[in-house]
């Protein structure tokens, strides 16, 4: 009968560091060692029965490759902001790199991969919006305040979407700001301009206004909206304007 050949080694936990015993494997190879002490796992290369080095050894570990030096890849895809990508790096086809752009983000950017030091270059846009071509087909009427002081009359265009109107303030802005007049609230009122299948609306929302709104001379409540038609009038403290057509 051959004779049994055991091999020892202490532990590699360093909080348990117990010798280890087992018999030789038959064949030479990798294997997961178990500590009997603590259960902790480690792959080891064991010799087979067979003859070669007396004790296990820890198996070589893989070259870690640096691309630092590389000339830089680009990612075959746009990146979307508000989303998360994950893709391989292209440089080593191992380590996998995760994104998650926002707005601030936009526009032509280089990441390096944390395991080979490869540059990848990766675009970032929003996501493309999709216009109806339908409703881009139906005659927009626009509309603009008309400011009615004496010796006065200055025009604001009403822009799509929210269009803010206040007294002046450097600090807070609105879209329309109104100069020497103290009695308007810096964030006085809100004209809303949407786009439907029946052309523009321009909503009128009072936001925040110490002095009445009035339209058509009647007072609206802080929170109230109405619906503008051309030709009404709006007063915010001692300021009146006209809304009309935009031609």
């Amino acid at each position: 009968m051959a004779e049994e050949i055991l091999l020892g080694f202490n532990c590699m936990n360093p909080q348990c560091g117990q010798l280890i015993k087992f018999r030789r494997p038959e064949k030479a190879g990798v294997y997961n060692v178990q500590c009997p002490h603590c259960g902790a796992t480690r792959k080891m290369k064991l010799p087979g029965s067979d003859g070669g080095p007396s004790q296990p050894q820890e198996p070589e570990k893989p070259k870690i490759p640096d691309n630092s030096g590389k000339d830089r890849i680009q990612h075959p895809k746009d990146l979307l902001i508000d989303e998360t990508h994950e893709f391989i790096c292209p440089h080593c086809n191992e380590q996998e790199i995760s994104l998650s752009p926002t707005v601030k983000d936009i526009g032509q950017k280089e990441v390096t991969c944390p395991y080979c030091k490869g540059k990848i270059g990766v675009y970032i846009k929003k996501p493309t919006i999709i216009i109806d071509k339908a409703v881009l087909s139906i005659p927009v009427t626009r509309g603009k305040l008309v400011l009615l002081r004496k010796f006065t009359k200055k025009e604001y265009p009403l822009e799509d979407g929210s269009n803010v109107v206040g007294r002046y303030d450097e600090s807070d802005m609105p879209d329309i700001a109104v100069k020497n007049d103290n009695t308007v609230s810096r964030r006085s009122i809100r004209i809303d301009v949407n786009r439907t299948e029946a052309g523009n609306t321009f909503k009128l929302t009072v936001q925040k206004a110490t002095n009445p709104v009035l339209y058509n001379n009647q007072p609206l409540e802080i929170g109230e909206s109405i619906y503008l038609n051309f030709g009404d009038t709006i007063i915010l403290g001692k300021t009146k304007f006209r809304f009309e057509k935009d031609f």
